[in-house]
């Protein structure tokens, strides 16, 4: 009598089922990712802002460098040249009158008479006052010729005061960060505890050959 040969097949298990079936849903997604165009990069580098005027004192790439220092909330503003002395004179006074009504924060730039480009930012427009006014978002900076920016310390609060005779920004031992007299033809620049900055100018005492005022809105 002949042995019965039994033959087995091997049935695959609930555990390698649902392995494979991973394996199957692992290799769709590939597909669909493959399949799927990579997003465009996102641009890196500075904007040239929104400008309502033409600039005597700084070009369009050092003014898309200072705009990454500014602060966030001012982010997307047009800047409009609300003052310049190309067009509105050597007068402190016609600054002050220019920036009566305005509240935003306010860009000042400068060039001295060597050549040398520098200014602040003020969170608030600029006026005649008693006292210091101001936040910890002003600072002042200097192309030097590259950009340095000199931020508030926390050392104290004189950020900016204005009077009939100079303008004043940062102040430390009596010497003041930055400051313009009345005709705006000389001015000043020292290190001070409000920003700890370096002296803006090539000098400690700078003859201006040009001043702006852009207002940010």
């Amino acid at each position: 009598m002949k042995s019965l040969r039994w033959r087995y097949t091997r049935l695959p298990s609930q555990v390698e089922d649902a392995l494979s079936g991973e394996e199957d849903k692992e290799e769709e997604e590939e597909k669909e990712e493959a399949a799927t165009p990579a997003p465009a990069p996102v641009p890196e580098g500075p904007v040239v802002p929104q400008l309502a005027g033409a600039s005597q004192v700084l070009g369009a790439s050092e003014m898309s460098q200072l705009s990454l220092h500014l602060p966030p909330r001012v982010t997307g503003y047009s800047w409009r040249l609300a003052f310049c002395t190309s067009r509105d004179g050597f007068s402190l006074r016609s600054l002050y009158r220019q920036m009566e009504g305005q509240s935003g924060p306010v860009l000042l730039m400068l060039r001295d008479q060597d050549g040398q480009m520098f200014g602040a930012f003020s969170s608030s427009a600029l006026r005649l006052s008693k006292g210091f006014y101001g936040t910890g978002e002003t600072f002042l900076f200097s192309f030097s010729p590259q950009l340095k920016v000199f931020k508030w310390t926390g050392s104290n609060s004189f950020f900016v005061k204005g009077d009939l005779d100079s303008l004043m920004m940062g102040c430390g031992s009596g010497r003041f960060g930055l400051w313009l007299d009345g005709d705006l033809y000389r001015g000043g620049s020292h290190p001070c505890a409000t920003f700890n900055n370096e002296v803006l100018a090539r000098q400690e005492q700078f003859c201006i050959s040009e001043v702006e005022a852009w207002v940010l809105s």
